[in-house]
């Protein structure tokens, strides 16, 4: 069946911005301390920027269904392309429920205080089932879910900009001393801060995922990843300056830095409450819909290695709206076992989240040491190949940007692998395990798939 064709550009840029920026990530970063602007100037220019540079000249070059799985099996074989995308979606189901939980707890602290964690969990439960059946909507219709929560990420990024502007004129004065010596690199930082910059910068990619679904890939996709990616490096710069200015930075909450910039500047006030109800519902559904579109895109990668017989055929069922209702489905039931599995084993919902972002942030940057290589690849391979867009310079400088992005992703790795600072065996060694079992599991299934396409097409 011919899928219809119902992206266009502003779609495509909406839903780049839901999946990359990432509002967890503003109180995390503020809390580093003022070197964190180096570090993410750093990583923006490292990592950021070549891969969304990177992801333009292949989304438009091979504008073909399935985005990252045909990039990588046109530069490094059908083996690799079936093995990166299953890192590449597995890591979804894994990672969703850390977020879900998160959504929770936010919904606890606005109407539930003391919200018990298997109540959360029971919670997380719903949520990732509602996601599920959005996802077997048609696209002309799911889309819309990506495009509502980059409206309210941007809401509460104009209320974050707002307050803090308020706080300083009534107040007079930043809460914290900002100056370019506190903002020289602290490596104690870049320990805890790289993995986290480069959890809150991947997606460049997702989008081509859907090409088959775009009105005009070749032209639209450069445009709107570039685009998307200047505006996020710009707002995650300017609403961490923005936290600063109002919470002193050893006092800032990682899980709710946001809400304090709200609650410092409007203590004692009657619209605090106000705010506290809207901002939460706010955040949930920034959350909410980023999962949606993380969803809507990882679905159809898998589903189309599943269709050539590179993974289990399931996961390549369509609805007659061609959206993936077995990639869809199957990773709701994995979600659904992972966050009962894990409610078992971690005593708190703080402790939850962290194993299950380490956990699944490790499978999924996998994939991503597939993607730069297969670029170096096809640049050499395809030179040829007419190119919509092209990453600007000479060859050298476009391989030089994907050896560059490809560090990242590998210091990324190395420091999330060694837990510096943390027990081994009570941090480093579950993490070490997953993996493992994710791995070995993607092998088998993997070798079962080709071989049963191969019987199934004698």
């Amino acid at each position: 069946m011919e899928r219809k064709k119902v992206l266009g550009f502003w779609d495509l840029t909406l839903f780049s911005f839901c999946v990359i920026f990432g509002v967890e990530a503003i109180a995390t970063s503020a809390a580093i301390g003022a070197s964190a602007i180096f570090w993410w100037l750093i990583c923006i220019v490292g990592y950021f920027l070549p891969s969304g540079l990177i992801a333009a000249e292949l989304g438009s070059t091979y504008p073909e269904q399935g985005g990252i799985y045909i990039w990588i099996k046109k530069g490094l074989g059908s083996k690799w392309a079936a093995r990166s995308t299953w890192y590449y979606w597995v890591s979804l189901p894994l990672w969703v429920p850390a977020i879900y939980i998160a959504i929770a707890q936010i919904i606890g602290h606005m109407f539930f205080p003391g919200m018990s964690l298997w109540s959360q969990i029971l919670i997380g439960i719903i949520m990732i089932w509602v996601g599920v059946g959005i996802n077997l909507c048609p696209l002309k219709v799911s889309k819309w879910v990506p495009n509502f929560g980059t409206i309210t990420r941007l809401m509460v990024i104009i209320g974050m900009i707002v307050t803090a502007i308020i706080y300083f004129f009534k107040n007079g004065r930043f809460a914290n001393e900002i100056n370019f010596t506190n903002m020289m690199p602290n490596l104690n930082a870049a320990i805890v801060f790289i993995p986290i910059i480069i959890y809150n910068l991947e997606g460049c990619e997702l989008i081509s995922a859907a090409s088959g679904e775009m009105k005009n890939p070749a032209r639209d996709i450069p445009k709107a990843v570039i685009l998307s990616a200047i505006a996020i490096a710009s707002l995650y710069l300017i609403t961490t300056f923005a936290v600063w200015v109002v919470i002193p930075i050893s006092e800032i909450n990682v899980a709710s830095g946001i809400l304090q910039v709200f609650t410092v500047t409007f203590s004692g006030h009657w619209v605090q409450q106000i705010i506290t109800v809207v901002l939460g519902f706010l955040i949930s559904s920034t959350l909410f819909a980023g999962i949606v579109a993380w969803n809507l895109g990882m679905n159809r990668t898998v589903a189309e290695s599943a269709n050539n017989g590179e993974l289990p055929k399931i996961l390549g069922k369509m609805t007659k709206n061609m959206a993936p209702v077995g990639a869809s489905v199957v990773s709701g039931i994995i979600s659904t076992v992972v966050i009962i599995i894990y409610g078992l084993i971690a005593k708190n919902a703080s402790e939850l989240f962290w194993h299950v972002v380490s956990f699944s942030l490790v499978v999924g940057l996998f994939s991503y040491l597939m993607l730069f290589p297969s670029f170096i690849i096809l640049r050499i391979k395809d030179k040829n190949i007419k190119r919509p867009y092209r990453v600007p310079g000479p060859n050298w400088f476009a391989i030089s940007l994907a050896v560059m992005a490809a560090v990242f992703i590998l210091i990324a790795l190395l420091i999330l692998f060694v837990q510096p600072g943390h027990d081994f065996m009570k941090a480093a060694l579950p993490i070490i395990i997953g993996v493992l079992v994710v791995v070995i599991a993607g092998e088998i299934l993997i070798s079962y798939s080709s071989r049963n396409y191969k019987l199934c097409n004698k």
